[in-house]
């Protein structure tokens, strides 16, 4: 069914979201099979198998550095696991909006406006899709590259900064810092805990880019369909007509209003934990980043601070996404409000006059994500975990100096 539905500007908006989530399981419009939940399910365990690398590393006292880059690592495991579990068990709430996009593309005919219009909001999407996607891919493969560089020269060469000169043994340099482990493996052992993390680390990028994508995807149409209804309510009155049709363009035009609203609904009962943690998560370890990097500088180690500097860089393009979205779809459900006094409201019936002055007070209250149902999301929001970093920064440097 879903195939006889699918067009060249389906695929366009959904089609890598489309592939990735339904490899994993996690598509709103697979049907859920026994074989669909052993992929979810494994999926989800690589992640879990993450954290006994990461717990290795803080417990291992490896110094400030490595500890902080095991709460990188921490962060991003169970932010992983978050985004797992609340696709899963929100697609059905998501299965009527992805399905309601998939009937707007199908609807478009001779809308040139409406058509423009979803092309933008796709586009975006599409546009940072692969941003995340390659931006993501080509750091970590920078990084497992450094990696093998680091442990090559370290058999040909015999580096003495990961040689311990008492005992003569070997400290692996691991993607995932490990502690103790480093130094009590064999090269093969070794070799083999190297493709595991390699996995791993790959794994929960996707995760990381698809969801956030997926998310600004879905958020994105839908303020595009109110683009597209705050269009259609301005131009409604235009033209004269009788009292019924009046009515009858209306009444549609409200029910759509409804439609999106549940819409909005289904995206805020899905995502708002998410939000919640994701942005919590990001104003901590964008306020430990910027305490190692001022370190790693300190210590005059380069490559450190080069590394902290990318992870920052793309928390901070993460919160946006969730921040954006969620300020995009405010502005669009405020600009309603708008379209409803700039319509020709005077050349209409005295009677739907007064119902235009009750969808006007409706409309007044806007469409909004909230993180946790604790604080609404938009581009305050971004700018209040900056700012909340950048104090944490401030306390923590003071901290150990003295």
């Amino acid at each position: 069914m879903l195939d006889k539905r699918w067009n060249d500007d389906i695929a366009y908006a959904f089609s890598i979201h489309k592939l990735y989530l339904e490899f994993y399981g996690m598509w709103p419009l697979q049907t859920q099979t026994v074989f669909t939940k052993i992929r979810w399910s494994f999926y989800l365990i690589i992640h879990f198998t993450m954290l006994p690398f990461v717990m290795m590393g803080l417990i291992g006292n490896s110094g400030t550095n490595a500890n902080l880059e095991s709460m990188v690592y921490l962060t991003s495991t169970l932010s992983g696991i978050i985004k797992c579990i609340c696709i899963f068990l929100g697609q059905k709430k998501l299965g009527p909006n992805i399905n309601a996009a998939i009937d707007d593309w199908l609807s478009l005919k001779d809308d040139e406006i409406a058509r423009k219009i979803m092309r933008k909001c796709a586009h975006r999407t599409r546009i940072l899709t692969i941003v995340l996607l390659y931006s993501a891919y080509t750091c970590l493969s920078i990084y497992i590259l450094s990696v093998v560089v680091i442990n090559v020269k370290q058999i040909f060469f015999m580096d003495s900064n990961l040689v311990d000169a008492d005992t003569n043994v070997t400290g692996w340099k691991f993607l995932i810092p490990s502690g103790l482990l480093s130094s009590s493996i064999t090269g093969s052992q070794y070799v083999m805990i190297l493709i595991v993390q390699s996995i791993q680390t790959f794994l929960i990028c996707a995760t990381q880019c698809l969801v956030d994508s997926f998310f600004f995807n879905v958020a994105t149409h839908l303020a595009g369909q109110l683009e597209i209804l705050k269009h259609k309510f301005k131009i409604f009155a235009n033209k004269r007509d009788t009292e019924t049709n009046y009515r009858k363009k209306f009444v549609d035009l409200i029910n759509r209003h409804n439609e999106l609203m549940e819409f909005n609904q289904n995206l805020e009962d899905t995502f708002h934990f998410l939000i919640l943690c994701q942005l919590v998560m990001v104003t901590i370890m964008i306020a430990l980043l910027g305490l190692r990097i001022n370190l790693c500088l300190n210590e005059n180690n380069q490559f450190e601070a080069t590394k902290s500097s990318l992870i920052m860089n793309y928390l901070l393009m993460q919160s946006l996404v969730y921040t954006y979205s969620g300020d995009f779809l405010q502005r669009e459900s405020e600009d309603i409000f708008c379209a409803l006094y700039a319509t020709s409201w005077f050349t209409l019936p005295v009677a739907l006059m007064k119902d235009l002055h009750f969808a006007m007070m409706r409309s007044s209250i806007p469409f909004r994500l909230t993180g946790g149902k604790f604080f609404y999301v938009n581009r305050e929001t971004i700018m209040c975990i900056i700012k909340t970093a950048a104090s944490y920064v401030s306390v923590l440097r003071i901290a150990l100096k003295n």
